[in-house]
């Protein structure tokens, strides 16, 4: 197997589980939102921890749709240009994509673990990992852990992106996402 085969195939495999978790997470919110709205309206007494829960799923399958969207490229772009192709401009899309991702996620991950002068010991995972939610009384770092691991898919789907192009939907008339 090619490099650029390992790479398409772990980003497919990395797509996978991110769109499970995301589909996962979704339904999760909307439960909990649901026991909300039951227990507020219909028992009077509504858990203290369903919003919260909520909001935190939200941030993990918002943050996990948004990397298969953008490994199939149906992400909000400024200009679209065909990766796919072989002449210039597929190339200096191809640039334009890598450059304009890497000056966005490489700040976020370096201070997702690093601080000013490589402390690691003030970065946001590390502050994170002192704090805690007060409904759930979850380590916030559980939460935090979702912008890293983020910025870390979506330079998996980048490498696969510039090595083959976004992932096509089956059919021409089928939803990309199901």
């Amino acid at each position: 197997m090619s490099f650029g085969r390992a790479i398409v195939a772990t980003s497919n495999a990395v797509d996978r589980v991110c769109l499970t978790l995301a589909k996962a997470a979704l339904v999760g919110m909307v439960a909990a939102i649901a026991l909300q709205i039951v227990a507020r309206y219909g028992l009077r007494s509504p858990p203290s921890w369903t919003e919260e829960l909520a909001r935190y799923l939200m941030v993990w399958g918002g943050l996990l749709g948004a990397s298969a969207a953008f490994r199939r490229s149906i992400d909000p772009a400024v200009v679209r240009r065909d990766e796919a192709g072989s002449d210039r401009s597929a190339r200096f899309a191809k640039i334009a994509l890598a450059v304009s991702v890497l000056i966005f996620l490489l700040p976020i991950l370096y201070y997702s673990f690093f601080a000013a002068g490589f402390d690691w010991s003030r970065s946001f995972l590390m502050r994170n990992l002192a704090r805690a939610s007060s409904g759930l009384g979850l380590n916030l770092i559980f939460v935090a852990a979702a912008i890293p691991t983020f910025c870390i898919v979506i330079l998996i789907h980048l490498a696969a992106r510039l090595v083959a192009g976004p992932l096509k939907p089956q059919a021409a008339n089928a939803p990309d996402i199901v």
